[in-house]
Parts: structure tokens; C-alpha cells; sequence
């Protein structure tokens, strides 16, 4: 049984990356689970680095010193080859940016407070502070998460995010039935362009994990489950 699924040919220009997103066989909070992907997939676990995930807006950059080193963060950035970066989630949104010019990469962990706190924008300004980096040469991809059909909200959440996003014209929820659901998809990618990324080399997979619960792990879903999808994202 396959453990994950990869994203393919989603843009010629960045082929120098492998990129994986774990099914829900597979717990990538297991190392030996992770062993099993990494071999399968041609990632480095010797070098496999992740945050202490809290909910944050801290980016953590990746250099030589502190490869496979755990810091609290939600962000991974890096431009060395053969060091995969790992993300989990569980309905929160993964996001995975990659500098096809500058050859570097970062993953972002975007549950509502990361969204909230912009943590995409804050990546990619790490990047354009340490790699040098042009929005528009950026490709991202939104992997699987709790898609608008499903993220039911309160009505205080919803008019937090409309106070903290004022200049946007679009509309990130919908009510049904008294019923508030908040697009997390919707608001990331308008942080995306806002940072200047390209509406073409934004990729929203569109996979709901609650809808799709039998193929990931959804923390609404599945009872707040301790399990978590992995995002691997490495330079070749």
C-alpha cells in the first residue's frame, strides 16, 4: 500500500525538489514510519529537520549548524540539498514554497493562527532576506487540509480574520444555515499574492482532510487524533 502521495509535473521548473504529502497509514510523528517514506520517496532521514510546532509565526532557517535540530516554529526554510523539511498536520494548512531561480525551499505550518499571523508572508520574506528571493519566481503549493466545506467557525473568529484583513475585497467564509465557515484555502492564497507570488504558481490541491478523512488524518474527524500528515519538501 502506497504511504503518500508526491506532487508531479506541477511546473517544469521545479524538478530540482521532491515533494511528498503521507497518507493515513502513515504517522509522521513515527520515526520508523518516516524511515519507511524517506526510503520509498529518496528523502535523507539522517537529515530529515522539523520544528517544535506551536501555532506561531517563527520561520527557522536551515544552514549546516543545525540540520535535524528541533526549535519552536512553524516555518522551515532552507537552501541546502539533500536536507528534507517536515511539517505536520492534522486539518491545519501545509503550505510549500519553492525559489525555482534561487534554488531554495520552505514549508509553513498554517492552522488559523498561522494564517491569521500571515506566517506565509513571513516566510517569504525570510527567503528574500537570506536567499535573495523574488516573489515571483516562487511556486507554492497548498497541500491537504480542512477545505471551506468544512471548517465550521465561530462568529467571533470569522470577524477576527475580517478586522485583521480589511484591504481584501473577496470574502473568506460563508453562513449556512446561522452557520459560519471560514476558507482557510481562500486567505492564504490571498497572502500568496499580496507577497507578489504569481496567481499561476500558487497550486491549491483542494483536498479537504475532513471530507477525505479516509485517506488523511483530519484532528476533526478522527476525534482530535495524535497522528499527523507529513509534508517532505528537498532539495535533490
Amino acid at each position: 500500500m502506497k504511504n503518500y502521495i508526491t506532487v508531479q509535473q506541477i511546473n517544469d521548473n521545479i524538478d530540482f525538489v521532491n515533494l511528498a504529502i503521507t497518507l493515513s497509514n502513515v504517522d509522521s510523528k513515527s520515526r520508523e514510519d518516516m524511515k519507511v517514506v524517506c526510503k520509498d520517496g529518496n528523502f535523507n532521514i539522517e537529515n530529515l529537520t522539523s520544528n517544535i510546532q506551536i501555532h506561531s509565526n517563527i520561520v527557522n532557517k536551515i544552514d549546516k549548524n543545525n540540520i535535524g535540530q528541533k526549535e519552536e516554529g512553524d516555518a522551515l526554510i532552507t537552501n541546502l540539498s539533500n536536507v528534507p523539511l517536515l511539517i505536520f498536520t492534522a486539518d491545519c494548512v501545509p503550505i510549500a514554497i519553492i525559489d525555482k531561480k534561487n534554488k531554495a525551499i520552505a514549508l509553513a505550518h498554517a492552522g488559523w493562527r498561522g494564517t491569521y499571523d500571515v506566517i506565509a508572508k513571513k516566510t517569504i520574506e525570510k527567503m528574500i532576506d537570506n536567499y535573495n528571493t523574488n516573489p515571483e519566481d516562487l511556486v507554492c503549493v497548498i497541500g491537504p487540509s480542512i477545505g471551506p466545506c468544512c471548517y465550521e467557525v465561530s462568529k467571533d473568529l470569522v470577524e477576527k480574520f475580517n478586522m485583521n484583513f480589511t484591504n481584501s475585497t473577496e470574502k473568506f467564509y460563508t453562513i449556512e444555515e446561522g452557520r459560519y465557515k471560514l476558507d482557510l484555502w481562500k486567505v492564504n492564497e490571498y497572502i500568496l499574492r499580496e507577497c507578489g507570488v504569481k496567481d499561476e504558481n500558487i497550486i491549491n490541491l483542494k483536498l479537504c482532510t475532513s471530507c477525505n478523512s479516509d485517506k488523511f488524518h483530519s484532528y476533526r474527524k478522527h476525534n482530535q487524533t495524535l497522528e499527523r500528515i507529513g509534508t517532505i519538501l528537498q532539495i535533490k
